[in-house]
């Protein structure tokens, strides 16, 4: 574990903070290359959107732990920005994420060139829910990393336990508990985001309707999320209900007088799934139809691209050919007042 930050010149940056980074630049940069694969956008207008998204959800993922203990942040409200230094819910993430990429694909109904909108809702929709097929492989990714951070960190921790899984912290970080060890749940939940990443990669090329690929995700993560939750031992986690379960505890081997439910991320996820499940059977009535009506502006772009290369290397060749013929022309001027001046010379004939 590396639970203490390190200084970068003035910036404090928590190993966290560089987990957080790597996971976010590999969903970038993978996210790029899948757009190639679609055809959704432009490559210039992916990079624009996918760092808005990134922003938008970083905003959220921080406002909501900050809800989480404001009383501290409200004691130094710099250290509400200072993202680096570790603090961040997964939740929070998507829903500003969402926010943003509605905004941007319904309401404003951006095109896939710069500039340009589509013509109906309906085409806005399903460029929105191509982005969230596109771009739930690499949630899955990027929060794996995230996950690796909450390790370093010694955050997220597990509740306490002697077994053969036990993991166990330097003394010094949040999550250390004397002789005692842990249920390892960041590596559980990073080890389960990546088989994720790797499954949802798989289905992305086989899915049956726009959507399918994310409600997979939002099905499958939750769920895990859910039994999870039951395991963790950090208690900056809310309630929504403190339901009374001795019985469960003691199966799992847990401490009796901790809740195992119902916590705010459970609450969220029994949400989240239930109202996936319902769109999963609901978009099993349309299919993905092939290559998406939307990719023949790609065609059309490069195609126009291609002829404007053509029209430059034309413009090229008659300006070359002008060039010779001024170079002719001088020549037979340079040749014709030799001749005035000289009449006596004779041009050299082959």
């Amino acid at each position: 574990m590396f639970y203490e930050p390190f200084h970068l010149g003035p910036l404090t940056i928590a190993p966290y903070g560089i987990m957080v980074a790597l996971g976010l630049l590999a969903a970038i940069v993978l996210g790029g290359r899948e757009n190639q694969r679609i055809r959704l956008m432009m490559p210039e207008q992916f990079e624009k959107v996918a760092l808005w998204t990134v922003l938008w959800g970083l905003i959220f993922a921080r406002l909501v732990y900050v809800l989480t203990d404001v009383s501290r942040f409200m004691a130094k409200p710099s250290s509400i920005v200072a993202i680096w230094e570790g603090g961040l819910v997964f939740y929070g993430g998507p829903i500003g994420a969402v926010f943003y990429l509605v905004y941007h694909f319904v309401i404003r109904r951006k095109g896939p060139i710069e500039g340009t909108k589509v013509a109906t809702l309906k085409e806005g929709w399903t460029r929105l829910l191509r982005f969230f097929d596109l771009g739930a492989p690499f949630l899955a990714l990027a929060h794996a990393f995230g996950r690796l951070g909450c390790l370093c960190a010694g955050c997220c921790y597990g509740a306490v336990h002697d077994g053969v899984l036990a993991l166990h912290y330097p003394e010094g970080s949040p999550a250390f508990s004397g002789e005692m060890g842990r249920y390892p749940i960041p590596l559980l939940e990073s080890g389960i985001e990546f088989m994720l990443f790797l499954w949802l990669m798989n289905l992305r090329l086989k899915k049956r309707f726009h959507g399918q690929v994310m409600l997979h995700y939002v099905i499958f993560y939750p769920f895990a999320r859910f039994i999870l939750e039951m395991f963790r031992g950090d208690a900056v986690r809310g309630y929504i209900a403190r339901l009374e379960t001795p019985a469960l505890n003691e199966a799992l081997g847990l401490d009796p007088s901790i809740p195992v439910m119902l916590t705010t991320s459970q609450f969220i996820s029994l949400v989240v799934v239930a109202t996936a499940i319902v769109l999963v059977f609901v978009g099993k009535r349309a299919s993905a139809d092939g290559p998406a009506a939307d990719t023949v502006w790609w065609a059309e772009a490069e195609e126009e691209d291609a002829e404007d290369e053509e029209a430059e290397d034309a413009d090229e060749a008659d300006e070359d050919a002008e060039d010779e013929e001024d170079a002719d022309e001088e020549a037979d001027a340079d040749a014709d007042a030799t001749e005035a001046a000289d009449p006596d010379v004779v041009p050299d004939k082959a």
